[in-house]
């Protein structure tokens, strides 16, 4: 027969044994001290909780520009939110266009604005911007959802206020993409008109060039085919300019908001209910473990051998000091 089978065949010492009667025993023994720990542990919540004000937490939901509608305009703004973030956009390839405009809405650029349109230096009574900045985006969750759908959420003790940052942040997001949608036109206009120029002088240079040649000789039919290549040209030059300009012109929306942010009519924390029941359990337990270390220490002075390692155990603690 092999030693761990003979192990497993010799009697468990009852002093090996957890004895359920015996905490039972020292759970009644303490039962007056654990609960009052409890109990006090139990008010103290409340008072706390109590004390808490009630954060509301306004949240707007909006769908970023679609395919060809933000192409362009996701080119432009890559190239003027910085390198960093141009450099990033050209690792995504822009197959995740709301990473963006998560980064735009997380931006100084809004979140300033905002600032000073609330006044939040004030609201949150902060020494500098930074703090100001910070405290902001301590209280606003700005998310994707898996469906795409792009969630702003901000939390403040005033409903009215909590639903108007939420919307301040759509908002001026919409005018950020509105200055780079126009800045973008302005762009392509520019190109366009200077690319006029030079097409309305080849034009006009194979007009001359038409009326001089004899329409009996082929050199006719040369100069009549490059007349209408070049008046091709500038119509579709001149078409683009137009575009351009008609985009320029434009003052619609640039994203689709699905909800905008009303006063909530709850609070949304603190959770009260969920504050006491997690204090009163973790006093609870605290004084049920220190119910049996007391247990364990009045015992062990009866015991030499054990107040003896008590007292080893002590010394290590001094020396690890």
């Amino acid at each position: 027969m092999s030693e761990n089978q003979t192990a497993l065949q010799q009697p468990t010492s009852p002093d090996d044994e957890i004895n359920l009667l015996d905490l039972m025993i020292v759970l009644a023994k303490h039962k007056k001290m654990i609960m009052l720990v409890t109990f006090a542990a139990a008010l103290l919540a409340v008072g706390y909780s109590l004390l808490m004000p009630n954060i509301y937490t306004g949240t707007a939901k909006i769908l970023p520009p679609q395919s060809s509608q933000s192409s362009s305009v996701n080119a432009i703004m890559l190239a003027q939110l910085g390198g960093l973030t141009g450099a990033a956009g050209a690792a995504l390839g822009l197959k995740d266009p709301n990473a963006l405009y998560l980064a735009m809405l997380k931006s100084r650029n809004i979140m300033e604005k905002i600032v000073r349109r609330f006044d939040l230096q004030t609201v949150y009574e902060a020494k500098t911007m930074t703090d100001t900045l910070n405290a902001l985006e301590k209280e606003s969750t700005i998310s994707s959802s898996k469906d795409g759908v792009i969630v702003v959420e901000v939390d403040d003790n005033d409903p009215q206020r909590a639903a108007a940052l939420a919307n301040a942040y759509i908002e001026e997001l919409n005018k950020l993409m509105q200055t780079f949608a126009l800045t973008e036109a302005s762009q392509r206009g520019q190109f366009f008109e200077n690319q006029m120029k030079p097409a309305k002088d080849k034009l006009t240079d194979a007009e001359i060039t038409l009326d001089r040649t004899p329409n009996t000789s082929l050199q006719y039919m040369d100069a009549l085919r490059n007349l209408r290549y070049q008046e091709g040209i500038y119509d579709i030059l001149a078409r683009q300019f137009a575009a351009a300009k008609l985009d320029e012109a434009k003052d619609s929306p640039l994203i689709q908001i699905l909800d905008n942010a009303i006063p909530p009519e709850k609070k949304s924390k603190p959770k009260r209910s969920l504050i006491v029941i997690l204090a009163t359990l973790a006093a609870f337990f605290l004084a049920v473990v220190w119910a049996f270390i007391k247990e364990a220490l009045t015992r062990s002075k009866s015991d030499p051998e054990q107040d003896a390692r008590l007292q080893e155990l002590r010394q290590v603690f001094r020396w690890s000091r």
